[in-house]
């Protein structure tokens, strides 16, 4: 009876035994180079992903704060049926002073990265069908990706001649051989884009040339 005893608290003392050596083993090194290996190719998949996540989003704020700005500005021109063409600054501060408002008729007015690059709004009158109309507005903000956006809103349909000349001092002449009529257009130049130039072409009149591309939306926008 004792042996017999004594045979069976041996026997469940070596279970024990084996057990705690199941537990003290731990993972093999096969086993911890898959599970690496596995981190390794999630994150390779959510990585790129995030960030094309992340900057879409940076890049619909630009859009939303752009459309806010374009709105503003066309309701500035119900008032007296045309751009400021005077003043033009001090006209869109006052009527939304929570943007910074810069004049974009010439480089000087560029949206770059900086403090207030979000904030930052390159506005410019421009003439559509003859010298001193201001019938259009052309407006520039900087996205956090480094994309310059453009929006311009035409109340009148550009001439079939270019227009090339104007007497206004702040307005500069609309020339776009991809905007035929009146209305809203879009338009864009990725960090990427060879005209970026770190920036300083992100600023309104830059997008009057003849040679610019328009769309009608923001995901049709002409890249530039």
């Amino acid at each position: 009876m004792f042996k017999q005893l004594l045979a069976r608290a041996r026997e469940a003392r070596a279970a024990e035994l084996e057990g705690e050596s199941g537990f003290e083993g731990g993972f093999t090194l096969i086993e911890l180079m898959v599970v690496l290996l596995i981190i390794a190719i999630l994150l390779a998949i959510a990585i790129p992903t995030f960030l094309g996540v992340t900057g879409s989003a940076k890049d619909r704020a630009a859009q939303s704060s752009l459309t806010n700005v374009l709105t503003e500005s066309v309701a500035t021109y119900q008032n007296n049926q045309s751009f400021p063409a005077s003043s033009t600054i001090t006209n869109y501060s006052s009527a939304d002073p929570q943007f910074a408002w810069v004049d974009g008729s010439a480089s000087t007015g560029a949206c770059t990265a900086g403090a207030n690059s979000a904030k930052c709004v390159s506005v410019t009158p421009v003439d559509v069908q003859a010298a001193s109309d201001a019938q259009g507005v052309v407006l520039a903000v900087l996205s956090s990706t480094g994309t310059c956006w453009w929006a311009v809103n035409l109340q009148a349909n550009p001439p079939s001649t270019l227009l090339t000349t104007t007497t206004d001092t702040t307005g500069v002449p609309f020339q776009s051989t991809a905007v035929t009529t009146a209305g809203t257009f879009y338009a864009q130049m990725p960090s990427t884009s060879t005209n970026y130039n770190s920036g300083k072409n992100c600023y309104a009149a830059y997008a009057t040339t003849g040679g610019f591309k328009w769309g009608d939306s923001y995901s049709s926008a002409g890249v530039n």
